[in-house]
């Protein structure tokens, strides 16, 4: 029996060894082909990883890293200049810090040909070091052999392209074009030196002038060499895009963008044409690595013809401040549809939806009051959430964010809703403090206007969270055009999220001329009441998440759905019953809707054992899984965690592993909510 045990060890021990499929291939080449003696060259090896697997930068901690030392390069005459360029990798926090890198990735070494080499091939050999690995563990540190080839001879010099202006880097990854606009100036007139940058590679961008991680591009005014010209004033680099790569903001720049210097032709210069040259510094990025900072060379002229100096020429025109790329700041049909379309766009927003019962339950009990007469009611309801959106929107945005992403709040409205829905059941009477119906009794000569209006505020805060980066996105285009339109921007959003809650409101004294009104509403108040307690909920899980307990994870979260969804059907099914009602049967619409409900608790279930549910439902509850379920080796975890991957804090990771998986991206950007 010993050895039938050491026999079961050993094969669990093989069992959680990985798969010996992960390979590395490597190809090596020079960059450029050909060249002569004296001239640069980039021996560049481009690595290949399986799928599944990844080598690591120069940042690795805990393996291997990827490695290219001098002694292990046969240079064959050439000499070795400077350190090899290896990608640092993308950091990685879970189960513990790590930089992989990604299953391409190449390593550059620079070289120089001797004056004295004699013409020829010259072949270089050399081995690469690295070690592989996957989720499960690493195969091995081993090394990669590489063979390339670089053509030296007296008529192979670097290429160089025919159209004038234009120039190539080593590795044609950026082109510059320069140019004078005007071409021609006279003596004391200025022109502007126009530099078109292209970055050729699709996954490289360059960096704007706001850009603190990386390299900005940068044009010095040492770089330059304008002749006779006078540089006028700095350079004028784009700002850059704003993007956040995790916590690190960022300002790439376009693939195509322009950098501008304006030159003077002094006073006196005499009728010639004037070369300017100079180099422009920039650093190239993908989204997991960079290049070192470089710089490429540029040459324009610029024509300095006879005549007096033009007086519209002789300084550069002022700059427009305004944006007129900003459609918020032109036409105010697009302020309106765009405030429009993102009112329409936060009413999707789950947020909103638990004031759908509160709405329709508080306007029924007006409406039995006011024997159906709330239009009054309605619009000054609507009005407070146009009022408040305006407000919040405008004066308050920053502060309100964090006020409804902090955990106190979730755990007061999460509260709210729980005792609102006992008082829906009738397991409370809700009884105001005498203080609170005095205020009521006096309020009663407006009509109750003033706390419809709240009602109207309530509704705004409530649904902040979802709506914020709405808000935030408008405010941030139409803030620079003055307090006017953001006020009326404002307005319309709001306008347009209040319509259809005033619509819902005016339904109660529609349903009031009903027959069996009664029974109906009570019917549907109980209703109202499992949609709230379902929706407290929601804020509970917030809060788990805000502390990092982990106690109401998705599969809990759906199966106290089922419960809730299901008590909700056997009610209206008739099985359940209010204390001390009579069993006066079930009508067919009631059963039609308790059939509903059960379908909508089934699909649950089916969600709580660990399939995959809907975008929406997906993105309402906990994204997390019962640890047993997501352990590694569980059933559940490859039915589950396959089919929702989690990356936190690192958006451009998330963007590759859903483009790897083919699958859609869901980016939680609203906080705890």
């Amino acid at each position: 029996m010993r050895w039938l045990t050491l026999l079961s060890l050993f094969l669990a021990f093989l069992a959680r060894l990985p798969a010996q499929d992960g390979t590395l291939t490597l190809a090596a080449a020079f960059e450029p082909p050909t060249a002569k003696a004296g001239d640069k060259v980039v021996l560049v090896l481009t690595a290949t990883v399986t799928e599944g697997w990844h080598a690591y930068g120069t940042l690795e901690k805990q393996n291997t890293p990827v490695g290219l030392a001098r002694d292990n390069i046969k240079a064959a005459g050439l000499e070795i200049d400077g350190e090899p360029v290896i990608p640092p990798g993308m950091r990685k926090t879970v189960p513990f810090e790590s930089f992989p890198l990604p299953n391409l990735f190449t390593v550059r070494q620079a070289m120089k040909v001797p004056t004295a080499m004699a013409d020829g091939n010259v072949v270089v050999t050399g081995v690469l070091d690295f070690a592989i690995c996957n989720e499960t563990g690493c195969l091995p540190p081993d090394q990669a052999a590489f063979t390339a080839t670089l053509v030296v001879g007296a008529g192979a010099a670097m290429p160089t392209t025919t159209k004038p202006g234009l120039q190539l880097v080593p590795d044609e990854k950026v082109t510059i074009a320069a140019r004078f606009e005007p071409a021609t100036v006279r003596a004391g007139e200025v022109s502007m030196l126009v530099l078109t940058v292209t970055v050729h590679a699709k996954e490289y961008h360059a960096y704007g002038a706001l850009e603190t991680t990386n390299k900005p591009v940068r044009l010095e005014p040492t770089s330059v060499d304008a002749g006779v010209l006078e540089l006028v004033g700095e350079a004028q680099v784009p700002p850059g895009e704003k993007k956040m790569l995790g916590r690190i903001e960022q300002y790439p720049l376009p693939h195509v963008f322009e950098v501008k210097q304006w030159m003077r032709a002094p006073a006196g210069t005499k009728p010639v044409a004037i070369d300017v040259s100079g180099a422009l510094d920039y650093q190239i990025c993908t989204e997991t690595f960079c290049d070192e900072q470089t710089t490429i060379d540029f040459d324009a002229k610029l024509v300095v013809e006879a005549g007096e100096a033009r007086a519209e020429a002789t300084k550069p025109p002022a700059s427009n401040s305004e944006d007129d790329d900003n459609p918020f700041g032109g036409s105010w049909w697009a302020l309106i549809l765009a405030c429009i379309g993102g009112g329409l766009f936060a009413l999707a927003m789950p947020c909103t939806y638990p004031m759908i019962p509160i709405t329709f339950s508080f306007f029924t009990k007006q409406a039995e009051k006011r024997g159906g007469n709330v239009m009054s009611l309605a619009i000054v309801y609507g009005l407070g959430i146009v009022l408040m959106f305006t407000l919040v929107g405008a004066v308050l945005s920053e502060v309100i964010i964090d006020v409804v992403n902090h955990w106190a709040t979730n755990v007061v409205i999460g509260a709210m809703f729980v005792f609102f829905a006992f008082v829906l059941f009738g397991w409370i009477n809700l009884s105001p403090p005498r203080f609170i119906q005095d205020f009521a009794g006096k309020a009663s000569t407006t009509g109750g206007y003033l706390g419809v209006f709240f009602m109207g505020a309530t509704l705004v805060i409530t649904s902040f969270t979802c709506t914020a980066p709405i808000v935030g996105s408008l405010l941030a285009n139409v803030a620079q055009f003055g307090t006017v339109r953001v006020a009326i921007g404002m307005a319309i959003f709001g306008a347009t999220m209040a319509a259809p809650f005033v619509v819902l409101s005016l339904m109660p004294g529609r349903v009031k001329v009903m027959p069996r009104s009664g029974e109906w509403m009570e019917t549907l108040k109980i209703s109202l009441g499992y949609v709230e307690l379902a929706a407290a909920l929601k804020f509970v899980s917030m809060v788990d998440f805000a502390f990092g307990w982990k106690a109401l994870p998705r599969e809990l979260f759906l199966l106290l759905w089922v419960a809730i969804f299901g008590m909700w059907a056997l009610f209206l099914f008739g099985i359940l019953r209010k204390a001390g009602s009579a069993n006066e049967g079930v009508g067919a619409g009631r059963m039609a809707s308790g059939m509903f409900v059960t379908l909508l608790a089934t699909y649950f279930l089916f969600g709580a054992i660990g399939n995959k549910l809907d975008k929406v439902m997906t993105s309402f509850i906990p994204n997390y899984s019962n640890s047993l379920m997501s352990s590694a080796g569980g059933k559940g975890a490859k039915k589950h965690l396959g089919d929702h991957s989690l990356i936190y804090d690192n958006p451009v990771q998330a963007m590759q592993v859903a483009k790897a998986e083919d699958k859609l991206l869901l980016y939680n950007f609203t906080g705890f909510n």
